[in-house]
This record gives C-alpha cells, structure tokens and sequence, in this order.
C-alpha cells in the first residue's frame, strides 16, 4: 500500500511524547501538524511506500529543521526523525 494518505505519528522526544499529524499527497506536497499547526514539508521524496522528508518543527527551544525517513507497512508506518540530538525511532497509524 502506498504511503500517500494522512498518518498519526507518535514521537519521543526531549519535550515528552509527540502525536502530530502527517499529511503526504500524491503532488508530491504534505504537511506535518499539531497543536501549533501545520508545517509544510521540504524535499519530500516518495518511493512508493516510502518516504523521506524534511520539517521545521516548532519547539519550546525555538524551530528546528528535523529530517524523517519512514515505511509504511499495510496501515502501519515505522522510522526515524533526525534531530541536532540524534536519531530516534517513530512510529504511525494511517488516518484516511
């Protein structure tokens, strides 16, 4: 199954756990979303039912430009985000 569609991501990160939205269009455009909003993503790059991308997430420390590589397995999705901290495993479940 493709990764197109709109995922709930849940993240570990320094500020506790994260739950945004992941959005990835057939364009080519997505967004990753949370209380503070949405952010658009930048050099997103779909291999069918991969996907790698950048986001400037907002934080409590100011904005960081985060890095992502993730699968989706059937509606389930797995991988990582970058930050200047490290890398850190996430995972998702499809939304629509």
């Amino acid at each position: 199954m493709s990764i197109v569609g709109s995922w709930k991501l849940t993240l570990e990160t320094p500020f506790g756990v994260q739950t945004p939205t992941l959005r990835i269009g057939a364009d080519g455009a997505g967004g990753l979303g949370s209380h503070a909003g949405e952010v658009p993503l930048t050099d997103l790059q779909i291999s069918g039912d991969s996907a790698e991308f950048h986001a400037k997430v907002p934080t409590p420390m100011g904005s960081f430009n985060i890095g992502f590589d993730v699968k989706a397995s059937g509606d389930a999705l797995s991988g990582k985000f970058k930050t200047p901290l490290g890398s850190t495993p996430l995972t998702g479940v499809r939304q629509a």
